[in-house]
């Protein structure tokens, strides 16, 4: 299993994989990233999340299992927004991996000895799975690179592991 939170959601929505991606996944988020990502109907992106949660690729978990006190302290502790801090607790509390692109979630994922994952891992992941074909995950890569927020060279140690290397 892998719980999600928004910013690697909506960047595999972005660039049109998410659903490549989920088919092949056990996808769980929590109701507030849910809210996060489908909250704005017209956007491409929220449409397509949508559609994932309703042909059930992604599974909403209500959240309830992650305790107020330690949801206040990671918040604060990590300056993560509740969504991210939601995603976190729910992804250790059940020994998952996180996909996130959120900084200070993965900063608290290292400290804390939780598996993560961002949107660049999982394109590279889906192309070297044979999912995506390595021409369209070069497209992909290079929108990834323009609606996200990545160091150069995260995008071209992608690009060498895209390609085989």
């Amino acid at each position: 299993m892998i719980v999600f939170d928004a910013s690697t959601l909506i960047l595999l929505a972005k660039i049109d994989i998410l659903r490549e991606v989920l088919v092949k996944m056990d996808a769980v988020i929590p109701k507030v990233i849910e809210d996060e990502t489908t909250g704005q109907k017209e956007r491409p992106d929220a449409q397509m999340i949508r559609r994932c949660i309703r042909e059930r690729l992604i599974r909403i978990q209500d959240g309830k299992e992650v305790k107020k006190t330690d949801l206040a302290k990671l918040m604060h502790d990590f300056h993560l927004a509740e969504g991210e801090a939601t995603a976190l607790l729910l992804a250790r509390k059940r020994a998952a991996g996180l996909a996130t692109d959120d900084a200070a979630a993965i900063k608290a994922c290292k400290i804390f000895g939780v598996p993560f994952v961002t949107a660049a891992n999982l394109l590279v992941y889906a192309t070297q799975k044979e999912w995506i074909p390595k021409n369209t995950a070069r497209v992909k890569l290079e929108l990834l690179s323009q609606v996200g927020r990545y160091d150069i060279r995260i995008i071209e140690d992608a690009r060498e592991r895209i390609q085989g290397g």
